[in-house]
């Protein structure tokens, strides 16, 4: 990263650590991880029969309810809390041009969201050890998958899912940069992703919206602690193709928009 974007990092780093939004969400999930553990505990299911099972069952459950409303709420505030308020003109009257503000802007939300999958998957892990045990996968013959290669599989599915989840921050920075209102921007964000989720079964588009595969990794995970034969080929690099598509459609659409926008009214 070139030296000028380093200070502009940080200052935007340390404004996103002042704010209360981040810490909620963060408390947020690890509630949401406690009520799927109680959740959890009442089902016999195969999916919880160990703690890798659990796990997954866990972040499943957490990312596809809460966990991209507090990515979009976060990233669609960035910017449009600053326009809204006019303080983004101060920001831009320091050497610095827009693309590198936006650039920054993307990379704070990146890091939020990673800052929530870690804390999910930290607080599942700490829950699971409670019942649940992180050995090899077995059956009634013996054992199936090894320790190692569940691990090795869990944090290679763990790193995928953060590919949707990425997307789904650059589309909230986007909404941030069409709508200066921060208020707006995070009502217009999250009935958005749930207006597309609701109707893109009914019109037969499932498969090129990239939301569908935010639980894609933890589905593999859950037949794996199962003792299913899993895989991963050919939809994995579907998942990484459509969401790779949108996100750099949206991260360029919204630089284009906020690169040429009018911010003196």
């Amino acid at each position: 990263m070139p030296d000028p974007l380093l200070p502009l990092l940080r200052n935007e780093f340390t404004k996103a650590l002042r704010r209360k939004l981040p810490y909620f969400g963060i408390a947020s999930m690890g509630l949401l991880c406690v009520v799927v553990y109680f959740i959890a505990g009442r089902l016999s299911t195969a999916a919880t029969a160990n703690a890798w099972g659990y796990v997954a069952f866990s972040m499943q459950g957490v990312f596809s309810d809460l966990g991209p409303v507090f990515i979009i709420v976060f990233s669609a505030m960035l910017l449009a809390e600053e326009t809204g308020t006019g303080t983004i003109r101060a920001a831009l009257a320091a050497p610095i041009h827009r693309w590198e503000l936006y650039l920054v802007k993307a990379v704070i939300g990146l890091i939020y969201m990673l800052v929530l999958s870690v804390a999910a998957l930290l607080f599942s892990v700490a829950l699971a050890s409670i019942h649940y045990h992180f050995g090899p996968v077995n059956d009634s013959y013996g054992p199936i998958y090894g320790q190692l290669r569940v691990l090795h599989e869990f944090l290679l599915g763990f790193v995928l899912s953060w590919i949707p989840l990425a997307t789904l921050s650059l589309f909230g920075l986007f909404i941030s940069t069409i709508i200066r209102s921060p208020g707006a921007a995070v009502a217009v964000g999250i009935s958005t992703l749930f207006i597309v989720d609701f109707t893109k079964h009914l019109v037969g588009l499932d498969a090129w919206i990239f939301t569908k595969d935010i639980g894609f990794s933890w589905i593999m995970l859950q037949q794996l602690a199962q003792g299913m034969d899993y895989q991963w080929q050919p939809e994995v690099w579907k998942m990484i193709a459509l969401s790779g598509t949108y996100g750099l459609v949206l991260f360029v659409a919204g630089l284009i928009v906020f690169v040429r926008e009018d911010l003196n009214h």
